[in-house]
C-alpha cells in the first residue's frame, strides 16, 4: 500500500500526483519556531489527491494528524478559507451586477429595436400610399408583395444578437 512507503518514495508520489515540487524542491525550511505557510489552496490541493471512496471521518483525522506534526494550525487555515470565501463570494457578486447591467442594456436595445421596426414599417406605408396618390407606383397588389420582400431584407437578430440567416 503506498501510504506506507519509505518516506522518499511517498514524498515523491505525492509531488507527482499533487503536481507540486519534488521533495528537493519542497518550500525552504521555515525559520526556527516560525511554521511552514500553508493555507486553504494547499490543504484543498491535499484534499484532492487523497481517495475519495474512503472514510471521511478518518481522512480528516489523519489530515488533522498530519498537519500538526508539521506546526500547522487549523484555525490559521480555517482563518485562511474564511477569507478566501469572502473574496469569491464578492468576485459572483460583481459578476452578478456586471450581468444585471449588460440586461438592462440588452432590454434598453431591444426597445430601441423595436421602435425603429415600428418606424420603419410605418415610413413605408406612408411612402407607399404617397407614391400611390402621386400614380407612379405599381398595384396595391404589388405593393403588398413588395412590402413582404422588403420585410425579408430587414436584418434579424437573436436574443443574444446574433444574426438569422433568411
Amino acid at each position: 500500500m503506498a501510504m506506507f512507503a519509505k518516506k522518499e518514495n511517498w514524498e515523491q508520489k505525492v509531488a507527482a500526483e499533487v503536481g507540486g515540487p519534488a521533495p528537493a524542491q519542497a518550500v525552504a525550511p521555515a525559520k526556527a519556531g516560525q511554521p511552514l505557510k500553508y493555507g486553504i489552496a494547499e490543504t484543498i490541493q491535499l484534499m484532492r489527491s487523497l481517495p475519495a471512496e474512503q472514510d471521511g471521518e478518518l481522512v480528516v483525522r489523519v489530515v488533522r494528524a498530519t498537519l500538526a506534526s508539521l506546526n500547522v494550525r487549523l484555525p490559521e487555515i480555517i482563518e485562511d478559507a474564511s477569507r478566501k470565501e469572502k473574496a469569491v463570494r464578492e468576485r459572483i457578486a460583481d459578476f452578478h451586477a456586471k450581468n444585471a447591467e449588460l440586461e438592462k442594456q440588452l432590454e434598453a436595445h431591444r426597445k430601441e429595436i423595436g421602435s425603429l421596426e415600428a418606424d420603419l414599417k410605418e415610413t413605408t406605408e406612408v411612402k407607399e400610399r404617397l407614391q400611390l396618390a402621386e400614380g407612379s407606383s405599381p398595384a396595391p397588389a404589388q405593393v403588398h408583395a413588395a412590402m413582404s420582400v422588403a420585410a425579408d431584407k430587414i436584418p434579424m437578430t437573436t436574443m443574444i444578437g446574433t444574426p438569422i440567416a433568411r
